[in-house]
């Protein structure tokens, strides 16, 4: 039995661990523990973690400079009850506004102690007690991931580095124990792991300190921040990138050179021209505009304008070669201009429809005239659109099992199930023959 007054040191020390600063009144935090000094045009991440983590904390901030502002709690986190009882301090720096978190816990929650060793932190794997038994250490996680969750930051979890032979309080497999009831509680809330177990398994007498210890040399803790670093970069938020900013088309193929120009107000227009069909003149288009680059999931943001009657598109995850068969569109229509000169069209065809595919839930689109703001979100088989920030589209595309055929029964015009269409391709504008302005358009990659 552990005696009551182990308890109060014990606490004593935790309450020291989360409130380093509280707890020792003026000193200032140095090396892994120093306040870092955001760039406001880099994402933030929180490094959460035991004294593994305090080792790679400098390199992996090396590993991401100029990427992202890298932090770390101001102590070691400990088990996951100090887990629990610190993050709410930890999480509040700036209102808790982290764009990834990287956390690990394990090796405190496996280690035995025994108020009566004389070894560092009391360990004894022989006489002790086990800090947290694997299902309590489970259902802390959940807690932790409970709380983390609500920041919205991205989450990844990094396995416990293994525990060596003769280690004084904790018990070579007992990491792989902790590991798998960890990963089954990242994986059921689909939380990234960053394996850092695999990372140093078999290759402790490289770089561990010193036998029996679980702590590394400094080349140990700089291959394990190569792998927290890209780990986190992975996951970092992928910044807007500009298609088109109103001064040129370096990201952009015309069909026909001079279909499109640039106007005064930043955006861009299509030409027209005169062709002659079955003795008759004709006005037509001057050709699409195609991406230079090819897209699979992506937020796609622009700004449209229409003229009276104009029927146009954007094409999205297209065949250059067969715009209308290889891919998606996204409709753009004066409803009543163009209904009053060619007849009424099905309402999964006109303006902000999943193209003669679904209707939009809605017609928030402007007068003709007036600029629209749109955004076409593809991630997987599911996509969005906004006009004008109301969603009038969000469908799965493994719904359309059928070629030519719509789930409610109607047809459609495409050859192929929609669910078999390519998920990436080229974002096109379409110049049909009458006359749109489109400008402002980035994109982010998903």
């Amino acid at each position: 039995m552990i005696r009551s007054d182990f308890f109060a040191v014990l606490l004593i020390g935790i309450t020291l661990a989360i409130h380093p600063l509280s707890a020792q009144s003026g000193k200032k935090r140095t090396g892994p523990f120093a306040p870092v000094t955001d760039d406001p045009a880099l994402p933030r991440v929180l490094l959460i973690g035991d004294s593994i983590s305090i080792g790679y904390t400098l390199p992996t901030r090396e590993e991401l400079k100029g990427i992202a502002n890298l932090h770390r709690i101001p102590t070691n986190a400990g088990h996951t009850g100090m887990g629990i009882a610190g993050l709410p301090k930890w999480l509040d720096e700036k209102n808790g506004e982290w764009d990834v978190i990287h956390f690990n816990f394990g090796l405190w929650d496996l280690c035995y102690r025994n108020p009566d060793a004389k070894t560092q932190g009391n360990r004894d794997k022989e006489n002790g007690t086990i800090t947290h038994s694997v299902e309590q250490y489970a259902a802390n996680l959940e807690s932790i991931v409970a709380q983390l969750k609500k920041t919205g930051a991205k989450l990844i979890f990094a396995t416990t580095t293994p525990v060596p032979e003769g280690e004084l309080g904790r018990k070579t497999g007992d990491d792989a124990i902790y590991n798998a009831a960890a990963v089954g509680v990242m994986k059921k809330h689909g939380i990234e792991i960053n394996d850092l177990h695999s990372v140093m398994a078999g290759r402790m007498d490289e770089f561990g300190k010193k036998p029996g210890d679980v702590h590394y040399t400094s080349e140990g803790s700089a291959l394990l921040a190569k792998h927290v670093a890209k780990a986190i970069q992975a996951a970092l938020p992928v910044s807007n990138v500009v298609l088109f900013d109103g001064t040129n088309f370096d990201h952009w193929n015309m069909e026909e050179p001079g279909g499109w120009i640039l106007q005064a107000d930043g955006s861009m227009t299509c030409l027209m021209k005169e062709v002659e069909k079955k003795s008759k003149k004709k006005t037509v288009g001057r050709g699409d505009l195609w991406s230079k680059k090819q897209y699979d999931d992506f937020e796609l943001s622009l700004q449209y304008k229409l003229s009276e009657g104009a029927n146009s598109g954007v094409f999205y995850r297209t065949d250059i070669a067969d715009k209308v068969q290889g891919g998606f569109e996204f409709q753009l229509m004066d409803n009543v201009g163009f209904q009053k000169t060619h007849g009424e069209k099905e309402p999964r065809k006109r303006n902000g429809s999943f193209y003669d595919c679904l209707a939009p839930s809605s017609d928030p689109q402007n007068p003709v005239g007036e600029w629209n703001d749109v955004v076409i979100r593809a991630d997987g088989p599911n996509i969005q659109f906004k006009i004008n920030g109301v969603k009038v589209i969000d469908v799965n595309v493994n719904d359309w099992t059928e070629a030519g055929k719509n789930p409610e029964g109607t047809t459609n015009k495409f050859k192929t199930a929609i669910k078999d269409k390519p998920r990436k391709g080229y974002i096109g504008l379409q110049n049909h023959g009458q006359v749109v302005w489109f400008k402002d358009i980035a994109i982010r990659e998903l």
